[in-house]
């Protein structure tokens, strides 16, 4: 048995586990590969270099034969479809052999990892011992159980390069990318393709404007699709397709003759064995991470399909490029969410980045974003191609012009959605792209147009948004001024009497002491401290200044009374309450099914205090368990502030100022101890139940 040690073990030879393993050589570590089939991966051996080069095939044979009209030589090119993406794979793996990482450091090894401690894989009878590993074992093509189709009858992206010939005729199941791609390639090549969709709409993951568009375009091939269909049984190579209405209910069925069945229908993480001998949570949807990348084992990362939801060889890339430089900071650098563009490559082909328009009127409302359709029979590149059938979609805020969202339908959308995602990550807004020179004619001169667009639009309606930007800003304007004039007042007040601040201090102190009253407008200031945004930890703290250790109970009704303001009045203060709903959305499941636990989770765990309270406000979670769960998860961190508070002695702090001398070091001790004490119960509350960021 082979023991040997590394820096970093990484499992998975696809995009994202070459990229770390190369990354990680390079800077001095020492890296184990283990691949369990092919190294390359998903994407050079079955994903997207073999679908690429087919369609690539597929158009350039469509093209020539709508031109020229079929002949022997056309037909041999077709004939020699898949023998051209094979040879294409074999090109793109020479560069990716045991033999060329080893000259960059890396040992490589083939077999199925098996993790067999919370440090240690194994591999076969030899075990390796590791600093660091990184999961990048990818996915595989979800499975579709059908009564009487044979295996040998289905295809999916694994074993469709395998084929020889075209299908005669292809039925594909799954309207998504893959099922575009290679439904729209194998029409091109002559089969008779149908292409069923369970949902209402074909193409339903990009906008409504581009659905129509690329539908038409299928069709026009001799494609025929079926929406809100499944298929029900196969028999002699006829599928039996359901029709089913909006509610579920079958209304018709057609049958469908094939000779291959393509199930692209999404895909599925592939999970190492032994994740529970390592620590490694995970669900059906694969392994589960943090932030960084981090798995609940803290010496082992996943990246790429096996871990998020986008399942993009760009992603697994970039991923492991971020999680690289985590590892080699060690921990300083820490990776960012970036804008995904992500591209189908139908003719024409499809780009998307950023969010959709249903999305940004959920998080901004309807009246400050702006949707602008932009047809392509304006640019003259798409003349002179006779393509002027696209389009491209923008949604944009209003005033600002920040793009937050792009849909496009074009050739060459690929290139062009690239252009949007560096607008979109460097914040360049439309005004600004507007202004950029592109060459003529090109089909990027859509982005200028778009500029175009939307100053037209913005002036028309400049009147409407000022008003509404006003109306939103306003209680946060009303605020600010509230607190300067407080400010100014004060300032004045210390300048005419000649105060020093220690002893303009005092004298609120007695101000607000010297009334019966004192506790009940230190509630009510406490209360209406979401709307002043006063900092609730400084209000916590002078309250044992004022009340001593009265102050805990005075700040946990304050603290109630504040929580429930924030619930009620969230909507008032739209940017705070959108972010509240990005922070706990992850959790609204959660927090729906278990209100009580969850929220005591947010409050144990130093959600911010005022966020929670909105978010659960614009989530509408049940009222009562919400305020129980906040005055229980807020008493430590309550006492603890307080005790700082009680600390000060203000008959010193009146004779001398802030010194030693005036803070009672005891009060201090209690409080350190509550601190500590509230640290290891968030701890605890952690491990039972990992809520996002936790």
């Amino acid at each position: 048995m082979l023991i040997s040690t590394y820096d970093v073990v990484v499992i998975g030879g696809g995009s994202g586990g070459l990229s770390a393993a190369v990354g990680l050589a390079k800077v001095g570590k020492k890296v184990l590969l283990i691949e369990k089939d092919k190294l390359g991966g998903e994407c050079t051996n079955s994903g997207c270099i073999p679908s690429k080069a087919l369609l690539h095939h597929a158009k350039n044979y469509y093209l020539a034969t709508s031109i020229a009209g079929p002949s022997v030589a056309s037909e041999t090119y077709r004939q020699n479809a898949f023998t051209y993406v094979r040879n294409k794979i074999s090109e793109i793996l020479g560069d990716e052999t045991p033999e060329h990482f080893k000259k960059l450091g890396i040992d490589v090894v083939i077999g199925e990892a098996y993790f067999d401690g919370k440090k240690v894989v194994r591999v076969g009878e030899n075990t390796y011992q590791f600093k660091k590993a990184i999961i990048a074992s990818g996915s595989k093509p979800r499975s579709l159980p059908i009564p009487g189709l044979s295996p040998l009858q289905t295809l999916t992206n694994q074993n469709l390069f395998t084929l020889n010939e075209t299908p005669a005729r292809t039925l594909v199941i799954g309207g998504g990318p893959i099922g575009m791609e290679m439904g729209q390639a194998l029409s091109m090549l002559g089969s008779k393709v149908t292409i069923i969709e369970n949902g209402q709409r074909f193409a339903k993951l990009e906008d409504e404007a581009i659905g129509p568009i690329i539908t038409k375009a299928f069709t026009d091939l001799g494609i025929t699709i079926l929406t809100n269909a499944s298929v029900a049984k196969v028999e002699a190579g006829t599928a039996e397709i359901e029709i089913k209405d909006q509610g579920g209910n079958t209304v018709d069925t057609k049958p469908v003759v094939f000779d291959k069945v393509l199930v692209a229908i999404g895909r599925v993480p592939n999970l190492p064995k032994g994740m529970e001998e390592a620590g490694i949570e995970s669900t059906e949807c694969g392994v589960t991470v943090n932030s960084t990348w981090l798995t609940s084992n803290k010496n082992i990362y996943a990246l790429g399909d096996v871990a998020v939801k986008l399942k993009f060889t760009h992603v697994a890339d970039d991923t492991a490029r971020q999680v690289v430089m985590h590892i080699v900071s060690h921990g300083l650098l820490r990776p960012k969410t970036k804008s995904v563009p992500k591209v189908t490559y139908t003719n024409p082909e499809i780009g998307q980045v950023g969010i959709s328009f249903m999305e940004a009127k959920e998080e901004y409302g309807e009246e400050k974003i702006m949707r602008l359709e932009v047809p392509f029979i304006a640019n003259d590149r798409a003349r002179t191609d006779e393509a002027t059938n696209g389009l491209l979609v923008i949604i944009a805020k209003r005033l600002s012009g920040k793009i937050l969202g792009a849909h496009l339908i074009a050739p060459n959308a690929g290139e062009i959605i690239g252009t949007i995602t560096l607008a979109i990550e460097n914040n360049i807004s439309l005004y600004r792209l507007r202004l950029v020179i592109f060459a003529y004619p090109t089909y990027s001169l859509i982005l200028k147009r778009a500029g175009d667009y939307f100053l037209a639009q913005q002036f028309s309606s400049l009147k409407v948004d000022l008003l509404n930007l006003l109306k939103s800003i306003g209680p946060k304007v009303s605020v600010a001024l509230i607190w300067l004039w407080g400010l100014f007042a004060l300032y004045s007040y210390q300048k005419t009497f000649g105060l020093t601040p220690s002893e303009l201090s005092l004298k609120i102190f007695m101000a607000i002491t010297s009334t019966p009253y004192a506790p009940i407008l230190y509630i009510l200031a406490y209360a209406i401290r979401p709307i002043t945004f006063f900092p609730g930890t400084a209000l916590t703290i002078l309250s044992g200044v004022f009340f001593g250790f009265w102050g805990i109970l005075y700040t946990i009704v304050g603290a109630a009374l504040s929580s429930a303001v924030a619930y009620y009045v969230g909507y008032f203060f739209s940017q705070v309450a959108n972010n509240a709903k990005k922070l706990i959305a992850g959790s609204s499941s959660y927090l729906n099914n278990h209100p009580f636990m969850a929220i005591l989770t947010m409050r144990l765990t130093f959600f911010p205090f005022d966020l929670v309270a909105y978010g659960a406000g614009l989530l509408k979670i049940p009222f009562t368990p919400f305020l129980l769960a906040t005055i229980l998860g807020t008493l430590l961190g309550i006492t603890t502030f307080a005790a700082i508070g009680a600390s000060i002695s203000i008959e010193e702090f009146a004779k001398n100022g802030v010194t030693i001398d005036a803070i009672n070091l005891n009060y201090i001790f209690i409080s350190l101890v509550i601190f500590i004490l509230s640290h290891i119960v968030a701890e605890v509350v952690k491990r039972k139940k990992k809520l996002p960021g936790a």
